[in-house]
């Protein structure tokens, strides 16, 4: 028996491409009880019965929708941490600061889903998926932690977990400024914040 999930993948390209970005606008511009499985059949241009064919509840629909952005964000860290791997601590800390900007700058909705469902606390499966995603970032940071542990440019004798909890949370809250500040149609000083940040966690650490 084919399951709902597998009747969507085998739609043609431009449809599941439809389905998708209407998803992802109707999840971004409103928290998760406000979203309405109608107003994504409504932009998507097919029928209810057709959307309710591939996705039986909101639930399921979101659930696609958030994997299929961490997937992209994802292979977005994975290029840049192999791209940066030959490079000191400070240059690489530098250049993946200013990697979550442009993710924001060019994926605006996918980083709103994500700070909704970080901060708001309303979407469903939360604990689960705020989980996986502490767990990625602590794998992700503490890689590169140890990398420049390793070859002496930070103090071995770090505490590498409180470390990355500090990282991530000041990568977190920079992140969710930045991208509140460019909703607003406003500018921060990216170079100067990557920078500071940077500076920061380069002497800080070591």
């Amino acid at each position: 028996m084919i399951s709902s999930t597998n009747k969507f993948e085998q739609l043609s390209d431009e449809k599941q491409s439809r389905i998708v970005n209407a998803s992802i606008s109707e999840f971004s511009e409103k928290d998760y009880e406000s979203a309405s499985m109608n107003s994504v059949v409504s932009q998507a241009k097919i029928s209810k019965g057709s959307l309710f064919n591939y996705f039986k509840t909101k639930n399921i629909l979101y659930n696609h929708i958030y994997k299929l952005a961490l997937g992209e964000v994802k292979d977005y860290l994975r290029k840049v941490r192999d791209e940066t791997a030959n490079l000191p601590f400070n240059e690489r800390l530098s250049e993946i600061v200013d990697s979550g900007v442009k993710f924001i700058t060019e994926h605006p909705r996918l980083a709103r889903i994500y700070f909704r469902l970080v901060y708001s606390g309303d979407s469903p499966n939360r604990k689960k998926i705020v989980k996986e995603l502490q767990s990625m970032s602590e794998d992700y940071l503490g890689n590169i932690m140890q990398d420049a542990m390793d070859r002496n440019e930070l103090d071995p004798k770090l505490d590498k977990t409180q470390s990355v909890f500090f990282l991530d949370a000041v990568l977190n809250r920079f992140l969710k400024e930045y991208h509140e500040t460019l909703s607003k149609g406003k500018q921060l000083d990216r170079d100067n914040w990557v920078n500071s940040i940077t500076e920061l966690f380069s002497k800080g650490f070591k």
